[in-house]
């Protein structure tokens, strides 16, 4: 089993790992470890933990740390091991994916990825077909994406990373469209020659075709499983909006959980810009969404912090003032719902020069006479 590397919560995992009896525990220490390194600090663990140094014997065996031993190394320590450890099981810790694992079948047939989530971006690299290449695109916060399992890292350049990106985000588009966003100011000779060259740039990094040329469009290549996290998040919100309360809060979660910052932070064009007030809007909307479901289902907490999360979207939205300092009101903080109020208050002053609706100070006013009366 490999823990996998993209799983924000594997703390938790480790944790109900050593639960587990009897279970042999390594933490690799040190950097650029040599898999000969790799081998003698289990050796010791072995003996210290079982007071010998036989894997034969072991149950479950947890290896953490792993990406302290080198690439191309523990690529030859884990097949060794594989074949050395018997009918052990072994959990696997690292921050990237052993190439080992994609390349050799015998390993590929013993191994899993835990846990495993499409929506979540969590695929089991060992059990997927590999006729397609598998490209994930992350694209909140600054932008990364990983061929196989594996990141790349060296895109030749600003340009080819940023069309990278764009077609990726687009789908489909036009030569027209290309050529307007990236080299408005080029005639169609110049923009010709230097889109061809930008993007055979990104066919040399990614080692494959990104798009092919059809009716007109520029897509994404059939030669490709896209996994990508603006539109599996777009999907989730659309798809929760069309299904009852009680089926829309799963799609809702993975959509609030994949936003994992503003859009593509690295890049400031302006089609990256108008595309991350988009998204951040759409994210505003789904944790609204989400709230309010936690709220009807008496999950006042839940609620709470979603809302004020919403509420770092906009600051200007009123109704979202208004359900956190009701929230504050039903669970006793009524100093903090004025808290709220106060910051709406001046941010609308100093934005819009207004005052805030009607009923937002109508709710302020209440709670304040709630407070003089001596409530919490």
């Amino acid at each position: 089993m490999i823990l996998h590397p993209n799983y924000l919560n594997q703390h938790v995992l480790i944790e109900q790992l050593l639960q587990l009896a009897p279970v042999v525990y390594v933490r690799f220490t040190g950097s650029r470890l040599a898999h000969a390194q790799a081998e003698t600090q289990l050796q010791a663990a072995l003996v210290e933990q079982t007071g010998q140094n036989r894997l034969d014997t072991v149950h479950t065996l947890v290896l953490d740390e792993c990406d302290r031993v080198l690439s191309s190394e523990f690529d030859v320590f884990l097949p060794q091991l594989a074949v050395s450890v018997g009918a052990a099981r072994v959990f696997v810790i690292t921050r990237r994916v052993p190439q080992c694992v994609i390349s050799s079948e015998t390993l590929r047939g013993q191994t899993r990825f835990l846990p495993t989530e499409t929506g979540l971006l969590l695929w089991d690299y060992a059990q997927r077909p590999t006729t397609q290449v598998l490209l994930e695109v992350r694209a909140f916060g600054s932008g990364g994406v990983l061929l196989n399992g594996q990141p790349i890292t060296n895109w030749d350049g600003v340009l080819p990373r940023a069309l990278f990106f764009y077609l990726v985000d687009q789908g489909m588009a036009t030569r027209n469209q290309i050529f307007e966003t990236f080299w408005s100011k080029l005639n169609t000779h110049e923009a010709t020659n230097v889109f061809h060259v930008t993007k055979r740039k990104v066919s040399e990094v990614l080692g494959t075709d990104l798009t092919t040329f059809q009716a007109g469009f520029y897509r994404i290549s059939p030669n490709i499983e896209l996994s990508y996290d603006a539109a599996t998040f777009n999907e989730m919100a659309q798809r929760s909006a069309v299904l009852s309360p009680e089926e829309a809060l799963l799609p809702l979660r993975q959509a609030v959980a994949l936003y994992k910052g503003p859009f593509l932070t690295s890049i400031t064009m302006d089609w990256v810009k108008a595309r991350r007030q988009e998204l951040l809007q759409t994210y505003g909307e789904a944790l609204v969404s989400l709230a309010k479901l936690y709220e009807q289902g008496g999950k006042p907490h839940e609620a709470l912090g979603l809302y004020l999360r919403a509420i770092m979207t906009n600051r200007q939205r009123e109704d979202l003032a208004a359900a956190v300092m009701r929230l504050y009101r039903e669970l006793q903080l009524r100093a903090d719902a004025l808290l709220v109020y106060e910051r709406l208050r001046e941010t609308l002053v100093n934005a819009l020069n207004m005052q805030p609706a009607a009923f937002v100070q109508e709710l302020a006013a209440e709670i304040r006479r709630e407070v003089d009366a001596g409530y919490a």
